[in-house]
């Protein structure tokens, strides 16, 4: 079940938190920040029609899949409107401090990204469905039908969890985010193996990155016990960075294959 508005809720929460910031400048890089309220409307309506689907009777599903489709749309389409303010935001701060990327600019980053997940995951969740409901699609058609949206929305996820390590680089951060079974490197690795499978069926068509190669390079961060999702609480903040941008260079292949699909 989605729940998209809590999430928006709880992101916004935390940037308050962390950066003091509690509501819009009259003037300045906030002005507009937290004045869409199309936004958090266009998730409550997806949350809404996404609760409806999944509680729904299997014969009824089929003919629920165009609003709900239409739902995530507009909220894609808020969340890119709204996008192009946190962009402003942060380039304003930059320029504000002679470029740096302050600890304002770091959790403007965060915003964006939560909000590029949520985007992306609301699209995987109505490609999904489609898929499960064509009935004239095998097994090894679904799962390659799924890929394209499921890999990036992975990759959404993994980039989310770089933002808030960038924001606040101590080592418990990084641990929360990436000492876990279920983490952002593995979540990324079991879409490309999909994708390696499907090529060798014929089903996908070779690009220029051979996805199992990359998936290779995610199996140190595969899981809580995997080399590199994990580092000592006295990681300085320079260790937990340079591990940070190890992570990134990896992550950068796989968004470049998803971006090929």
């Amino acid at each position: 079940m989605a729940n998209y508005s809590e999430r928006w809720e709880t992101a916004k929460t935390k940037f308050e938190t962390a950066t003091g910031v509690k509501k819009p400048k009259p003037t300045g890089v906030f002005k507009e920040f937290f004045n869409y309220t199309s936004l958090s409307g266009s998730m409550k309506a997806a949350d809404t029609v996404i609760a409806k689907y999944d509680k729904s009777k299997p014969d009824d599903k089929p003919k629920q899949i165009p609003d709900m489709a239409k739902k995530v749309q507009a909220m894609g389409v808020a969340i890119d409107s709204y996008l192009k303010v946190l962009e402003a935001s942060a380039k304003d701060e930059r320029s504000e401090n002679a470029g740096a990327k302050t600890a304002l600019y770091a959790h403007i980053k965060v915003l964006s990204a939560e909000l590029k997940a949520i985007k992306l995951h609301g699209q995987q969740k109505v490609d999904q469905e489609k898929v499960v409901q064509n009935t004239k699609l095998s097994t090894s058609q679904k799962s390659g039908a799924m890929l394209k949206a499921a890999l990036a929305s992975a990759c959404a996820n993994a980039n989310l969890s770089v933002k808030k390590v960038q924001a606040d680089p101590t080592p418990a951060t990084f641990n929360a985010l990436f000492k876990k079974s279920d983490s952002p490197g593995r979540k990324v690795q079991v879409q490309l193996v999909t994708a390696g499978k499907q090529v060798a069926l014929g089903a996908l068509a070779s690009r220029d990155t051979d996805p199992e190669f990359i998936a290779t390079k995610f199996t140190p961060w595969q899981a809580d016990s995997s080399a590199n999702n994990s580092l000592p609480l006295t990681a300085t903040k320079e260790q937990v960075l340079k591990r940070i941008e190890d992570f990134k260079v990896i992550l950068k292949l796989a968004q470049h294959y998803s971006d090929t699909l």
